[in-house]
């Protein structure tokens, strides 16, 4: 299929959403081969699909790893970047962008530290630009249902599990950086930690996280010339406490050694409630199709939709995938006309904007420095945490007066390895 990113941003400029288009990469070579793909993909495809755009490096330009900020000098402020590009590059690209008064959408994780999320956020709310993750699955109309549902019919938190896994096939796509950038828990795990913090909101929060590991088939096949160290399969135990001084642990696995199945993401999880519980299968959906060429699959046009209209034209519109993107530019263009404030987005807890989703990165990295620790715990550290010796009667009272036992309001603020 034609991808995600490049087709939405072409159909949103074929709907007048946006104008021009800037595609950016630290290799020329690989800028010139995504313009073919484009073409092949998108052009061949679909009608009226315009692929002119600017892109840089120079297509005889072997390897330049500040080609973006060339790309930033294309564009004014209050334009849209999308960052997708191997995670620890993605923090100094987004400052650079912010500092340009540019509005930002970035794969996840947005960061893998943090001090560096935290410091992006200030940055954010310093240069008043929009910045968020791009996690999709806060669109999927079943997941939205099911954030709903917590909320309105579960309860206080108790337990949430999640497994995602994709094929080993992943792992060539990601030779060059698996284990040496990131892991496969960033990778895959922070979606579904992302929709267990945005399902409980503000009535809970992680506290401590233990992390294993399993190894040896993802080296075997890459075998990496610097012997790096890369996981399997990377599960992470999260202690959650619930603003009533209640309990819940979940469980976040992921992995990049599955087979080749129906499906090329397995992904579910399990929610439980002290009033019930709630089970996803998101790659199960109940359309299913196979043919001669490539035998069985399980469809999901619910996330994005390839086959175009019968008048020729790209139809995947309603897709979740199209639309985390195209929430992300009308509420740019709000903040740009002034119709709505970086606070008014955030409020709305649609987008993951960058003020609301430290908790993922502090348990991300709270999981790699539990690994790289021998699986110690790690704690997660919020503003009553570093009150509490100096001043736990007022902390106390306040809390008592707002009928909460713990306060689950606050971002977290730093990692203490035990």
């Amino acid at each position: 299929p034609a991808g995600v990113v490049a087709i939405t941003f072409a159909d949103l400029r074929r709907r007048g959403v946006i104008d021009g288009m800037v595609l950016c990469d630290v290799s020329g070579a690989r800028v010139r081969a995504a313009r073919e793909t484009m073409a092949r993909k998108i052009g061949a495809v679909y009608k009226d699909m315009d692929l002119t755009m600017t892109t840089l490096p120079d297509d005889d330009v072997d390897f330049d790893p500040d080609a973006f900020r060339a790309a930033i000098a294309h564009m004014k402020r209050g334009d849209v970047v999308t960052i997708f590009t191997p995670d620890d590059t993605h923090f100094k690209i987004c400052m650079a962008c912010v500092e340009a008064g540019l509005h930002v959408l970035c794969a996840k994780p947005i960061v893998k530290r943090l001090e560096d999320h935290t410091a992006l956020a200030e940055a954010a709310k310093r240069h008043g630009v929009l910045v968020a993750v791009e996690y999709h699955k806060r669109f999927d109309p079943i997941y939205v249902d099911a954030r709903d549902r917590v909320r309105a019919q579960l309860g206080p938190f108790s337990y949430f599990s999640s497994t995602m896994t994709q094929p080993k096939a992943q792992l060539d796509t990601f030779a060059g950086w698996a284990g040496k950038s990131s892991d496969i828990s960033y990778y895959l795990n922070s979606h579904h930690m992302d929709v267990h913090a945005w399902s409980v909101g503000r009535t809970s929060r992680p506290e401590r996280v233990v992390a294993m590991a399993a190894r040896g088939a993802a080296e075997r096949r890459l075998k990496p010339s610097d012997n790096r160290a890369i996981e399997d399969t990377i599960t992470l135990m999260v202690h959650w406490r619930n603003d009533d001084d209640s309990a819940g642990v979940a469980t976040y696995t992921a992995s990049w050694i599955a087979p080749r199945a129906d499906s090329h993401t397995q992904q579910h999880f399990h929610i439980m409630g002290h009033e019930g519980e709630i089970r996803v299968n998101q790659a199960k959906r109940g359309y299913e199709m196979s043919t001669d060429e490539n035998g069985f699959a399980q469809l999901n046009p619910l996330y994005m939709k390839y086959t175009p209209s019968p008048s020729g034209h790209f139809a995947g519109q309603g897709g979740y995938g199209y639309r985390s993107i195209e929430e992300f530019v009308r509420a740019a263009e709000e903040v740009n006309s002034g119709r709505a404030t970086i606070g008014d987005i955030s409020g709305r807890d649609v987008l993951a904007t960058v003020d609301t989703t430290a908790r993922v990165t502090a348990m991300l990295e709270a999981g790699r420095m539990s690994l790289d620790a021998g699986g110690a715990g790690v704690r997660i550290l919020y503003p009553d945490d570093l009150r509490d010796e100096n001043a736990a009667p007022e902390k106390e009272a306040k809390r008592l007066k707002n009928g909460k036992a713990v306060d689950c309001e606050a971002e977290p603020v730093g990692l203490r390895l035990e």
